[in-house]
């Protein structure tokens, strides 16, 4: 495949960290922080570009070659074997939550009648054919819907400006309490540590010295638009109530209103959300397929894509018995299990500085 630029790279990782914090995250974030959310979420960010800063420096080291194939080298065969299908399963689980999510709410919201494994099946078979497609045209996709996304997330503020209570704005720093921060923080840094897969496909990214400065970049213009969407809900809903709704940021765009033809433009821009989702979930499908072929020394890895895509679909209806269920798991469990799988490229990192140390001579 064609080399990977800067600039595809940084859009598609601000549609990855936008797509699901700013969709399903605003309303736990709320609960748990109130208003100084703002700033829990900036420490989970900071945390989660030191954890892709060590995927990073161990993809520098040998940066044309796959970590699946060359971290025998540093752990041993069957060691690693072991952690590359621990990694692949965490990646295809991840895949299969934001389905999962996503399900639920097209069917809380918009297709009520409509099962879950219709609305899962039909976007999990189009996100297959995305990867059977290959990295590159996931990416030209993602090139193409970015500008139309955040266009629609740029103009969304001056929208609904006048129903904002901007009295409100003092409580983003009368209610900072430093104790709790690190509580607060600690079960969103997961969400923006999944930019370490870029070690898996780092030998693919031309001008590889500047992909830790493009991911900084594409950090802070997210975490800009995050930051914009959970301020805008505070001042219009406060955040006890943000706290207490399913969907913060649908709600709030509800209250755009222009003119009498366009009094309800939440499914469109739904419509256009969904597309950054459908990248995220490509992208950690294809993460996935990649690994697994890698594995099992496949020369394309495109037979594997319908096969893993149903596995994903599978695991999506089965993971939780409801949305409460699943809550739960997203803030107490996931937190946990997802940074030990994101911190794991330190073994291989500490690895690889033993092994090059220079051994004194008797």
């Amino acid at each position: 495949m064609q080399r990977i630029t800067q600039l595809q790279l940084r859009l598609m990782f601000i549609l990855f960290h936008f797509s699901t914090t700013t969709g399903f995250l605003i309303g736990p974030i709320s609960s748990s922080a109130g208003y100084q959310g703002w700033l829990a979420l900036l420490l989970a960010a900071i945390g989660g570009m030191l954890i892709t800063f060590i995927s990073f420096t161990l993809a520098k080291r040998k940066e044309s070659e796959f970590i699946v194939h060359y971290g025998k080298e540093l752990i041993g065969r069957v060691p690693n074997i072991i952690i590359m299908i621990v990694i692949s399963f965490f990646f295809i689980h991840l895949a299969s939550l934001i389905l999962r999510e996503l399900a639920d709410f097209m069917v809380q919201i918009y297709l009520a009648t409509t099962p879950e494994w219709v609305i899962a099946g039909l976007f999990g078979f189009v996100v297959s054919i995305a990867v059977r497609s290959g990295l590159e045209a996931i990416l030209r996709c993602a090139s193409g819907f970015f500008f139309i996304i955040f266009a629609i997330a740029g103009i969304t503020p001056f929208l609904i400006g006048k129903e904002m209570n901007t009295d409100r704005v003092i409580a983003f720093i009368t209610h900072i309490n430093p104790g709790s921060l690190f509580h607060e923080s600690y079960p969103f840094i997961p969400w923006f540590g999944e930019s370490f897969l870029i070690l898996f496909i780092f030998p693919w990214i031309a001008n590889s010295g500047k992909t830790f400065r493009s991911l900084t970049w594409a950090m802070v213009i997210s975490l800009f638009f995050i930051e914009t969407n959970l301020v805008l809900c505070h001042l219009l809903f406060g955040s006890k109530f943000s706290g207490e709704l399913a969907y913060p940021v649908l709600e709030m765009i509800r209250f755009i209103r222009i003119g009498d033809f366009l009094e309800n433009l939440d499914p469109i821009i739904v419509a256009i959300w969904l597309s950054s989702l459908f990248i995220k979930i490509s992208v950690l499908l294809y993460i996935s397929t990649l690994m697994i072929s890698q594995l099992l020394k496949l020369k394309d890895s495109r037979p594997l894509s319908f096969s893993l895509g149903a596995i994903m679909v599978a695991l999506a209806m089965h993971m939780s018995k409801n949305i409460i269920e699943l809550n739960h798991f997203i803030q107490k469990i996931w937190p946990n299990f997802a940074l030990c799988i994101e911190c794991i490229p330190l073994i291989y990192l500490v690895a690889s500085i033993i092994k090059k140390r220079p051994r004194k001579s008797g």
